[in-house]
């Protein structure tokens, strides 16, 4: 579940995308291996002088690139100071699905940390979600390693088993 953007694709990708969403939203997102973002507006912030380096997309977000969409009603892209992703943050009626239907994630608020390739889904009024083909986890906090296929838990825990 990796977000892999450099700042000039990313922005070329939010442009393709807002452009998209604006035309056709019916257009497929996704060719190749690229990562769209479309949302209703998009604030940029690219000036060391003004805080930290960040794109605040509000209303219908939702991304979507080879492995999976994730849709919220705003996320914030937060960029180091080479201008590469750093963190992605997503809030409100966060989903995200992977395409191959293996599992899915609900929650109010996820945090992408891409150096650790950490996906941290949080709390605010009602505990997150996270659902695949055999089991159903609600937790506090459910910490997610999708490259290694590891998940943690904090705080209240319950784990639902199915049969597949």
């Amino acid at each position: 579940m990796t977000i892999l953007l450099s700042f000039l694709a990313s922005l070329s990708m939010v442009a393709i995308g807002l452009t998209q969403n604006s035309t056709n939203p019916s257009t497929p997102a996704t060719s190749g291996g690229q990562t769209v973002i479309t949302s209703d507006t998009l604030d940029l912030n690219l000036s060391r002088t003004k805080g930290q380096k960040q794109g605040l997309f509000r209303g219908n977000v939702k991304v979507d690139e080879p492995r999976f969409t994730m849709t919220s009603k705003e996320m914030t892209v937060f960029f180091a100071e080479d201008d590469s992703v750093q963190n992605v943050e997503a809030r409100e009626e966060v989903v995200i699905k992977r395409k191959d239907g293996t599992s899915e994630t609900w929650s109010e608020k996820a945090i992408y940390n891409i150096k650790e390739k950490k996906l941290t889904l949080l709390k605010v009024t009602k505990q997150p979600k996270a659902v695949s083909q055999d089991k159903t986890v609600f937790a506090d906090k459910i910490i997610l390693f999708p490259e290694e296929e590891k998940m943690l838990t904090e705080g209240a825990s319950r784990v639902m088993l199915q049969k597949p």
